[in-house]
């Protein structure tokens, strides 16, 4: 006789039960409410009440608040910070390379918008806090990827505007990630259709 299917709810209970599925859900509830309500606006209960977790608990797993924004932080920028050096360094052409630096961007927008929105609300006041010196120097790593990818592009004569890289990158950082804002999957391009579209504009002319 073959074994019982699991209950779904016996699933979720033992999902919630698991140490590594529990911080998880506390990590994804906190960047939610850090997102909409500020981190300062964010209260120990509410996180607890978003993951569905007393609040008593969160302690087995982070020692306060500050610690969850760490985490939040840590996780993305790690996540990232990979992510964009192993499209730097695949080995494709540097235009190709910018435009997956941009699809990226918005795929990463698109799953999990909370986390950079966390990120970019929070990065100014943390600049230089201790305990938070690791989001200034994994920021720096991410700025030196997509700067190696917009001088090797610059050299290989894709632009038809000459601009020094510096601007050239905050014009492309600042027009890709600010979409976090307004971007949602599918409305109207999905990740890849938009990023196209994106480094068409940045370039003065679509891929040849």
């Amino acid at each position: 006789m073959p074994p019982a299917t699991p209950d779904p709810a016996a699933r979720r209970l033992r999902a919630r039960e698991d140490p590594a599925v529990r911080r998880q859900a506390i990590l994804d509830a906190s960047a939610r409410l850090f997102a909409t309500r500020g981190f300062a606006d964010t209260t120990v209960r509410d996180i607890g009440d978003e993951a569905e977790i007393k609040s008593g608990s969160l302690y087995h797993y982070f020692a306060s608040k500050d610690a969850i924004l760490e985490a939040v932080l840590r996780e993305f920028l790690t996540d990232l910070g990979a992510a964009t050096e192993a499209i730097v360094s695949a080995g494709t052409r540097p235009r190709r390379q910018v435009t997956d630096l941009v699809r990226h961007a918005f795929t990463l927008m698109g799953e999990r918008p909370s986390w950079v929105l966390t990120y970019q609300n929070e990065f100014l006041r943390l600049s230089g806090q201790p305990g938070f010196e690791f989001v200034a120097g994994e920021s720096a790593r991410i700025e030196a990827a997509w700067v190696a990818a917009l001088t090797a592009s610059t050299e290989a004569g894709d632009f038809a505007v000459d601009v020094p890289v510096a601007v050239r990158y905050r014009l492309v950082r600042d027009a890709t990630w600010t979409a976090v804002r307004w971007y949602r999957p599918g409305e109207p391009f999905d990740a890849t259709a938009l990023a196209e579209q994106y480094v068409a504009v940045v370039y003065g002319n679509h891929e040849r």
